[in-house]
């Protein structure tokens, strides 16, 4: 089937693009944190850049994918969308997405902003690719086995943990610069 196969593509492709990409910006997080080539901006900016297409990559690639799924669904099963536990996993991949990059385009969030949402953003797609199947309930329930749900929630458990270790390990590196900046600033003389 021409619809089946395009969204099962398109949609895997856009999945696998927000993975890679949160692990990226998790990686990103973690070289910010304990000062790995902190003096090479253009090393940095460069992953974020990096980070920044693969979200827009999975993202046109997970809306096409999504949209196409509803074509099929109303092609094979006579509706577009009917609120399956997987569709809506696929549109909470997709607003995830979007939020990010509508964020870094309004000048919400900056480059230590971006890639937090993004490592974060890993745990939405694992959740809406693999974890909505354990649920054993809609049309793309495919009854994986206790294993993956052990995976998962290991997954979302050591992500959580890196990107937090990341956020607060850039914050302090931050606050170390400028107190070292300040020192180093001459003060004025006063009479």
């Amino acid at each position: 089937n021409y619809y089946l196969a395009t969204h099962v593509t398109a949609i895997n492709t856009g999945y696998a693009a927000g993975m890679f990409a949160s692990v990226v910006a998790t990686l990103w997080l973690l070289l910010q944190a304990f000062g790995v080539r902190t003096k090479d901006t253009a090393f940095h900016k460069s992953i974020v850049r990096a980070t920044y297409g693969m979200v827009a990559f999975g993202l046109i690639f997970s809306v096409f994918g999504t949209i196409y799924g509803g074509v099929w669904a109303n092609d094979s099963w006579g509706r577009f969308w009917g609120w399956d536990p997987k569709e809506n996993g696929a549109l909470l991949i997709c607003i995830a997405m979007v939020s990010l990059m509508h964020a870094r385009w309004c000048g919400w969030v900056k480059d230590l902003g971006f890639c937090i949402g993004t490592a974060l953003t890993g745990i939405v797609v694992a959740f809406s690719w693999f974890h909505v199947n354990l649920l054993g309930i809609g049309l793309h329930s495919y009854g994986f086995a206790a294993s993956t749900k052990t995976a998962l929630f290991v997954y979302y458990g050591v992500q959580l943990f890196l990107t937090a270790v990341g956020a607060v390990g850039v914050l302090i590196q931050r606050a170390r610069v400028a107190a070292a900046a300040a020192v180093e600033e001459p003060v004025p003389a006063t009479e």
